[in-house]
C-alpha cells in the first residue's frame, strides 16, 4: 500500500496543483508538503480532513483505502446514486428514447452536496486549462450548480471570474439577467445539469447572445445522455459544435453510468 505522502502526491498531480498551490489552499508552507511527498514527515492527524475535502475524497481513501480500486466518476455516480440523484427506474425522456435510469438534480439539496458537485465542476474547468471570462447558469438548475462551480474555482484555485444567470421570465426591468451583465466579446462557460439534444441549451444561448455578442467558450453538464438520442440524430455536443464551435463537457455520461452498473459499482 502507498504511504500517505505518495498518496498526497498521486493525487496533487491528478487536480494539476504545484506543491506552493496545495501548500496555499491549506495555509501551510510548501517545505511541509514536500516533505509529506517525500516521507520525511506526515500531515497532523488534524490535518486529515482539511486533505479530504481539498482533495474530494474520503479519510480511508487518503489512507489508501480504496484509492485504487475507484476512478473520480465512479466516486462521483456513487456519490449520487447514495444520495437518491441517479435513480433507477423506467423513464420515458423528451427525446422519445427510454431509459432504466433517470438523473434528479433536485435531489443536489444540502451544501455538502452542492460544495461537492462544485469541486467537481471546478476541477473539470481546471484539468481542462478553459480559458473564458464568466461562468453563466441556465435557469433553473444550473444556477445552483454555477455559483457552487464559480465559488470553487475561488477557494480551491483561486480564479476571480464574472458569473451571471438567466431568467425564464423578464423581471420588471425587463432584463433577462442576474448578476454580471454581458458585454460584447466576452467568452462564456455555460453550466447546466442534463443534456440530451442540446436543443434546451441551444435556445439559451441565443436568448443570452441577444443580450450580447457573447462566445461560447465550453458547455459544462453533469450527465452528458448522448446514448439516448434515436440513431441517426446528432447528438447535443455535436449540435453545440456545430453551431457554437464550443466542446460539450460532462463530469459523466451514459457510458460511464453503464459501466458502473455493468461492474456492480453501484
Amino acid at each position: 500500500m502507498n504511504t500517505i505522502g505518495q498518496i498526497i502526491r498521486q493525487l496533487r498531480k491528478a487536480k494539476g496543483v504545484t506543491q506552493e498551490e496545495l501548500a496555499g489552499a491549506l495555509n501551510v508552507t510548501y517545505q511541509a508538503v514536500s516533505k509529506w511527498e517525500n516521507g520525511a514527515a506526515q500531515p497532523d492527524i488534524m490535518m486529515m480532513p482539511v486533505l479530504a475535502a481539498y482533495f474530494g475524497v474520503t479519510i480511508d481513501e487518503l489512507f489508501g483505502y480504496k484509492l485504487d480500486v475507484m476512478t473520480n466518476k465512479e466516486r462521483l455516480i456513487c456519490h449520487m446514486e447514495r444520495n437518491r440523484i441517479l435513480v433507477r427506474g423506467e423513464v420515458d425522456l423528451k427525446c422519445g428514447a427510454k431509459t432504466d435510469y433517470y438523473i434528479n438534480t433536485e435531489n443536489f439539496s444540502t451544501n455538502a452536496q452542492l460544495s461537492r458537485i462544485g469541486e467537481v465542476f471546478a476541477d473539470c474547468i481546471r484539468e481542462n486549462r478553459l480559458e473564458f471570462d464568466v461562468l453563466v447558469g441556465l435557469a433553473y438548475h444550473g444556477i445552483a450548480f454555477a455559483v457552487a462551480a464559480a465559488t470553487a474555482l475561488h477557494t480551491k484555485y483561486g480564479k476571480i471570474c464574472s458569473y451571471c444567470y438567466d431568467r425564464r421570465v423578464a423581471d420588471s426591468r425587463r432584463r433577462m439577467l442576474c448578476g454580471h451583465t454581458l458585454q460584447d466579446g466576452e467568452r462564456v462557460v455555460i453550466v447546466d445539469d442534463v443534456m440530451t439534444s442540446g436543443s434546451s441549451v441551444e435556445q439559451r444561448v441565443e436568448q443570452l447572445r441577444r443580450q450580447a455578442d457573447i462566445r461560447v467558450a465550453a458547455v459544462i453538464v453533469i450527465v452528458n445522455r448522448r446514448n439516448q438520442m434515436p440513431a441517426g440524430a446528432a447528438s447535443g455536443e455535436e449540435r453545440i459544435m456545430e453551431k457554437y464551435g464550443a466542446k460539450v463537457y460532462s463530469l459523466i455520461t451514459d457510458e460511464d453510468i453503464e459501466a458502473a452498473l455493468r461492474n456492480r459499482i453501484i
